[in-house]
């Protein structure tokens, strides 16, 4: 479990790097790669396993190839677990109060 657990933190951190390098939203790389906009943000929250098919889609938008994305992965994996950033996202809506 520790080691999958520092599988998902190391896939998290990698593509967001990569993503952010890339200057593309979560949103521009779920439409680019054809993911949806919520399996990209559940992957940087490491809260979601990655297949090799989705790894190789996002690959391919980063302009990056997967075998380097995942040179990084394990890279990552050795330095040792960091949680994912979590941003707290859009700011929501204030609901009118009808008083």
């Amino acid at each position: 479990m520790e080691n999958e657990q520092s599988l998902g933190w190391a896939t998290a951190w990698v593509i967001r790097e990569a993503r952010e390098a890339a200057g593309l939203t979560q949103g521009q790389l779920a439409g680019f790669s054809g993911l949806s906009d919520s399996y990209i943000a559940l992957v940087e929250q490491a809260a979601t396993g990655v297949s090799i098919a989705s790894l190789v889609q996002m690959a391919s938008v980063l302009k990056v190839n997967a075998w380097e994305l995942m040179r990084r992965i394990e890279e990552e994996m050795e330095r040792g677990p960091r949680s994912p950033i979590r941003s707290p996202g859009r700011p929501r809506k204030k609901a009118d109060s009808k008083s």
